[in-house]
């Protein structure tokens, strides 16, 4: 007990220092924001690299990142430059990863690493390629701080209550330390939370309620997905570059499902 506690001391530490950073960047936005979204993508890109490679898997770096990369930029791109072009560009990047396995000394795993490679830059790129379509939405950097903010109280909410009192464990061979008790109570931490925006958001309580628990929901579900990645290739963390918490993707699991969740929630009722 005494080591999760010490944990969440760090966890909470790390997160003072860090929110303010995150909230200038938002702020400011433009190149800054993109900029830093797409370090977050080629670290996260990396960290499952690493993870795969527990399990023998070697997926294409350079290739990989330029993928993910793409994936990320597909809309701004689409804008600047025809969506024939950009087709061409996946199509080229998706022969030159396959033509790569050519050349491994190993190629025992090589349709795997083909797929990893693939899945790594859409599970990446795609679901972080929202964190930029929100906030061209209006409004937008306020909606991107209101999920932000409800997917790390429901999470830090949801870890504090089911380490006091969490019994039952829905998904043990996935993630041991997730109970029912912890989830229900993120999720009503997220909803009550939501409700602090209600002076800044046109919307009425009901419907905070409603986005704080969807954001919640949601990002159980991705906080769950990373966790069957990692005991898939029996890892317990992403990585070591973040105190408290493991590595990037151990962070950003539950707003890469959030994030795309409500943006189209929000598309639709504004």
């Amino acid at each position: 007990m005494g080591e999760k506690f010490e944990k969440i001391t760090t966890r909470t530490i790390f997160i003072i220092i860090l929110l303010p950073i995150i909230l200038l960047i938002i702020h400011f936005g433009g190149i800054l924001y993109y900029a830093a979204v797409a370090f977050l993508a080629i670290l996260s890109f990396w960290e499952l690299r690493c993870i795969a490679k527990h399990k023998g898997y070697q997926t294409s770096l350079l290739l990989g990142i330029v993928l993910t990369l793409l994936f990320l930029y597909t809309q701004n791109l689409s804008i600047l430059f025809s969506y024939n072009l950009v087709k061409k560009v996946f199509t080229l990047l998706l022969f030159s990863i396959i033509f790569e396995q050519f050349f491994l000394k190993n190629k025992s795993n090589s349709i795997m690493n083909i797929c990893l490679t693939i899945f790594t830059s859409i599970y990446i790129g795609h679901l972080m390629s929202f964190f930029l379509s929100i906030i061209d939405l209006g409004n937008g950097k306020l909606l991107l701080i209101f999920v932000l903010l409800i997917t790390w109280v429901n999470d830090m909410v949801a870890y504090l209550f089911g380490i006091k009192f969490g019994k039952h464990h829905p998904f043990p061979y996935i993630s041991p330390n997730k109970t029912i008790e912890g989830s229900v109570a993120g999720v009503f931490g997220g909803a009550v939370f939501a409700l602090l925006f209600s002076p800044f958001l046109p919307f009425k309580i009901p419907l905070l309620i409603f986005l704080g628990i969807i954001t919640s929901v949601s990002g159980q579900i991705g906080d769950l997905f990373e966790s069957l990645l990692k005991r898939n290739f029996m890892v317990k963390d992403s990585g070591k570059i973040i105190p408290g918490h493991g590595g990037i993707l151990d962070c950003i699991d539950s707003i890469l499902f959030s994030t795309p969740i409500l943006y189209y929630i929000f598309k639709t009722i504004l």
